[in-house]
């Protein structure tokens, strides 16, 4: 699996970040949108684009989109979630853990999970290796 995250240039404007995140989602090996806005609360907002149109093209690669447990993050948003889910757009649930302790966090992505709706079959961290 390889996941494709936004980790610099976060100023762009909306534009081109959408241009930028959905020329990689059609990218053949692309299969999870991770950190999917790049928000730090309370350090960081989400960067501009068109969130709309990435779902788009995450559903058209038949990728999966992260959604963190890191309390820093709490992405994504239980609206585009819901959006996501619309798209039939499968989850991955995850704690972007840098330490044991931060696994405890998984939780918190559960949380957001739940919020959007998501079910238990649409998180592919959740099915079994055949399924996955």
């Amino acid at each position: 699996m390889i996941v494709a995250s936004i980790h610099a240039r976060y100023k762009m404007d909306a534009d081109r970040m959408t241009k930028r995140v959905v020329t990689t989602m059609r990218q053949p090996v692309f299969k999870i949108w991770g950190h999917a806005l790049g928000r730090l609360i309370q350090r960081r907002p989400p960067f501009e684009c068109r969130v709309e149109e990435i779902l788009d093209a995450v559903a058209e690669s038949c990728a999966a989109v992260e959604i963190s447990g890191d309390p820093y993050r709490l992405e994504m948003e239980p609206r585009w979630v819901r959006e996501a889910r619309k798209r039939k757009i499968k989850f991955v649930v995850s704690v972007d853990a840098h330490s044991m302790r931060e696994l405890n966090n998984l939780r918190f992505g559960i949380g957001i999970a739940r919020r959007g709706w998501v079910r238990r079959g649409e998180v592919l961290n959740a099915l079994g290796v055949k399924a996955f």
